[in-house]
């Protein structure tokens, strides 16, 4: 480090903090550099210094640098532009988590830091904050003493950080309003205090829109207030008095002084223009009223509006059965198998009304479970059916002999197997019967549909209704959880082939018997029903994690059974997923966690273009280092010498060459990143190919091994990687695609750590398309389907090759184990403003002509609002 100053073991450790004496990692680093210096490590050198070492060490290596007190704090004394700005405007909310958890700061600070979003202000909190400079260890309070840093701070307190613009005035009615911003730090909020002469009458925030701010200002407008003068100061304002505005943070005075006194003919004016204003607003909102089922009808509301509008009936997904579907199973009967699991006692009274209430009047009922577990009230509610000849009680592993021989199940075009019982959608057996479509030419094996979950109420929140929308099938995702379930309608064929699969035993779960299906019949036999066919209910008990609701679960068992079916040896424990992170909506998913341990490790070639971005290349390449040292098999790194120029990136790749064993691929030309990879893999060894951008950086040497272990899946051709920004969000977890938008990246902007809609962010899975950043393939699928098209040669070409690999056959996934951070077109700068809406737009009406029904990705449930960022909004 600048500055020069090496911390002894004995001295390194900070006077306090809990986290003390806990080393540092990766996201450490990052975060140090965003928030001491305002950049990200410039190579790999500076992240290994800033990482594995103790608190007082991280916090020395930020602080004794010459760039920090040249450049940081001398800006933050005068008037100058932080370096900061330039990375972004304010801190962010990942930032802040950060902040408040790994440094040593006392509780009026963390209250600070935790109201403010100013550069400006964060930095002169932490290192003014007596805790802080407690926490810092001996050397390098001594070095900072010696430095003259803290007779800075001093002067730094009392500088002239934040300069206000704005205006202010009054309306004679009682209410002050105007705008307010800081010019040093347009993202601010900034807050106001305003006072009668000497008597405070209260405070108001900045943050109301005002037409026309954004172009006077550079900003984006919401810097507006409006206060209303309390009545209770009604008698300063009656015998006049000055009105004073001053800044909260800084108690310095903004604008000018106001003189106020009552006018009472003004105030009577405007009293009687605020009442017919209110009468038209009246009005107004009655019209809206009464248009309100037409208008939502065309816009996107969110899914915590779901329960309202699916009271009002206005949800595609809740529309009844066509009449001639339904009349084209009406003689079709249905036996609906009760698992175990199924038994509980108000669940089944719900599952049993509403069976009656079927349009499908031909139903039977066939209860697995031995009988000294059924209970006298389960029993007593089966029994009228069991006396009138339409149920009948069997053990479990009576289950194949029932399906062959038993006059009444026997009887059953098709089995709706519960896992789970709760109330059925007057025609849900009706539509369960015609999605298998068995007078068709292609009539299908398994069906099953969405469905919605009542959460019961707890700490004074009302019950809450989700919706759990579902994808076509996917036997990837179905690894993690029972996302079909837990109500599944199968024919006879398959469901006995299903317990002949486990030499005869009935299935354990629903999961264990959709797994068990997926090994029976092809995917295209098994058909999803974009409909909430019907409805659960799960109580919440928050002293007891198992008490917390869950809206999918997974069975390690089944998934180990799988695997053996398969040959493949795994390892599968359960997790736990935080599904919806919102405060009043919190869910999880208990998700099975796979580990995949191959037999073999086939070579793999790591493809990196690179031009003139040494710093870059340096810290990709350093990582892929130390990922060849950890990958079992051959692993080749070549890079693309895309005419480099700049003498740093010559010389790195020389050394690389020399020194690394890194296999160089000259090439020239305009940029074309289909046409420099395809001809990369012709000439890599690697029966794996990975392409990877060079502004990425791996996050866990072992990436590489899961993403070949996936690979290794039935049936994947591609596997895509949990890409994140710099400070910790998601960049990429995998790609949704439309016609209405082309390609989408999802979870963008989440935490690393957040599961997203179902906690698809964290779960194994398949996707329409993943990004061309990380994109692990076979070699022999590459070339079946000739690479990546060089007529795409700068955008969407890692799309198209998704699109034609599942068009052949094979499987695009995501992986969430495999990790790197990625600072997104840093090598490449982005097209903006028109020309960047001219080539977004070409490009769409391009993919669209070419590749028609492919665009239209299955795993993203048609309820969803194709133009809102994926899994947020419902369809109009």
């Amino acid at each position: 480090m600048d500055g020069g100053l090496s911390l002894d073991e004995d001295t390194a450790v900070p006077a306090q903090g809990r986290n003390a004496l806990a080393h540092t990692n990766l996201e450490d680093a990052f975060n140090g550099y965003r928030l001491f210096l305002g950049r990200h490590p410039a190579n790999v050198e500076e992240i290994t210094a800033a990482t594995n070492c103790t608190l007082g060490e991280f916090l020395g290596h930020y602080l004794m640098r010459g760039e920090f007190l040249t450049g940081v704090v001398a800006s933050l004394a005068g008037m100058g532009v932080l370096p900061h700005i330039a990375l972004a405007p304010a801190p962010d909310e990942g930032l802040r988590h950060w902040a408040l958890e790994r440094l040593p700061l006392s509780a009026a600070a963390r209250d600070r830091l935790a109201s403010s979003r100013s550069w400006r202000f964060w930095l002169p909190t932490i290192l003014c904050d007596e805790d802080f400079r407690a926490g810092l260890p001996a050397a390098v309070a001594e070095w900072l003493a010696a430095s003259g840093l803290q007779g800075r701070l001093a002067a730094l307190e009392l500088a002239p950080t934040r300069r206000l613009i704005g205006e202010a005035s009054h309306n004679g009615a009682g209410t002050v309003m105007g705008w307010c911003a800081n010019a040093s730090d347009l993202s601010e909020r900034v807050v106001l205090e305003l006072h009668l002469g000497d008597r405070f009458i209260g405070a108001v925030r900045c943050e109301r829109f005002v037409p026309g701010l954004a172009e006077r200002i550079g900003s984006c407008g919401d810097h507006g207030f409006a206060f209303d003068i309390p009545a209770a100061h009604a008698d300063l304002v009656a015998r006049g008095t000055m009105l004073r505005i001053r800044d909260a943070q800084s108690k310095a005075p903004f604008g000018a002084d106001i003189y106020l006194k009552t006018n009472l003919p003004a105030a009577l004016d405007d009293l009687g223009r605020m009442l017919d204003a209110i009468k038209s607003m009246k009005a107004m909102l009655a019209s809206i009223e009464r248009q309100l089922p037409h208008t939502l009808q065309h816009i996107s509301p969110p899914l915590s509006a779901y329960g309202s509008l699916k009271a009002q009936g206005l949800l595609a997904c809740h529309r009844p059965l066509d009449g001639q579907a339904a009349a084209a199973v009406a003689g079709l009967a249905v036996n609906v198998i009760l698992l175990e699991s199924a038994l509980e006692p108000a669940s089944l009274r719900r599952l049993l009304a509403s069976l009656d209430g079927q349009t499908q009047e031909r139903w039977t009922l066939t209860v697995l479970a031995n009988a000294e577990t059924l209970g006298n009230e389960v029993g007593a509610l089966i029994r009228p059916l069991t006396a009138a000849g339409r149920a009948v009680v069997a053990a479990p592993a009576a289950l194949p002999r029932l399906l062959a021989t038993h006059a009444l199940v026997g009887a059953a075009g098709a089995h709706l197997v519960v896992g789970q019982a709760g109330s059925l959608r007057p025609d849900a057996l009706a539509a369960f019967l015609a999605a298998l479509a068995p007078a068709s030419a292609t009539p299908a094996s398994v069906a099953y549909s969405d469905h919605d979950t009542l959460f019961g109420a707890h700490n004074g929140k009302p019950a809450q209704l989700r919706p759990i929308l579902k994808p076509d099938f996917d036997p990837v995702m179905l690894l993690a959880y029972d996302y079909a379930g837990p109500m599944v309608l199968v024919t006879p064929e398959v469901l006995l082939k299903a317990c002949v699969l486990a030499d005869g035993m009935p299935p354990s779960s629903l999961h264990d018997l959709m797994l068990r299906v997926g090994d029976c019949v092809p995917a295209s036999a098994i058909r999803h029903i974009p409909s909430v066919l019907y409805s659960l209910e799960q109580p919440i008990d928050l002293r007891s994690p198992d008490g917390l609701p869950r809206l999918l679960v997974g069975e390690a068992e089944a998934v180990t059974g799988w695997a053996e079916r398969r040959g493949l040896a795994a390892k599968v424990r359960q997790t736990l997923v935080v599904s919806e992170n919102e405060e009043a909506n919190q869910s999880l998913v208990e998700a099975c966690d796979i580990t995949l341990r191959p037999a073999t490790h086939p070579a793999v070639s790591i493809i990196v273009p690179t031009r003139n971005s040494p710093g870059l290349l340096r810290n990709c390449l350093d990582s892929l280092l130390r990922t060849r040292q950890a990958y079992p098999g051959p692993l080749q790194i070549l890079v693309i010498d895309h005419q480099n120029e700049d003498p740093d990136s010559v010389a790195l790749i020389a050394a690389m060459q020399a020194q690394r064993g890194i296999d160089v691929l000259p090439y020239k030309g305009p940029f074309n990143w289909a046409l420099k990879n395809t001809l990369a893999a012709e000439q890599a060894s690697g029966e794996v190919l990975v392409f990877l951008n060079d502004d990425t950086l791996a996050a866990d040497p072992g990436w590489l091994g899961c993403a070949v272990a996936t690979l290794g899946l039935p049936e994947v051709g591609v596997v895509g990687a949990r890409l994140l920004y710099g400070d910790g969000s998601i960049q990429h977890a995998g790609v949704v695609t439309s016609h209405e938008q082309g390609a989408v990246h999802e979870g963008r902007g989440m935490h690393a750590d957040e599961g997203g809609y179902l906690g698809r962010n964290l779960v194994l899975r398949s996707a329409a398309a993943v990004t061309g950043a990380c994109l692990v393939t076979r070699r022999a699928v590459f070339e079946n389907v000739g690479g990546f098209d060089p007529a795409w040669p700068v955008d969407w070409n890692d799309i198209v090759y998704c699109l034609a690999v599942r068009k052949a056959g094979w499987r695009v996934v995501y992986d969430p184990k495999v990790r790197l951070y990625h600072l997104e077109s840093k090598t490449r700068g982005n097209l903006l403003g028109q020309p960047g809406y001219d080539s977004y737009h070409n490009n769409l009406r391009r993919i669209v002509a070419e590749w028609g029904e492919m665009l239209d990705d299955p795993f993203h449930n048609a309820a969803f609002n194709r133009m809102a960022f994926p899994f947020s909004r419902i369809a109009p």
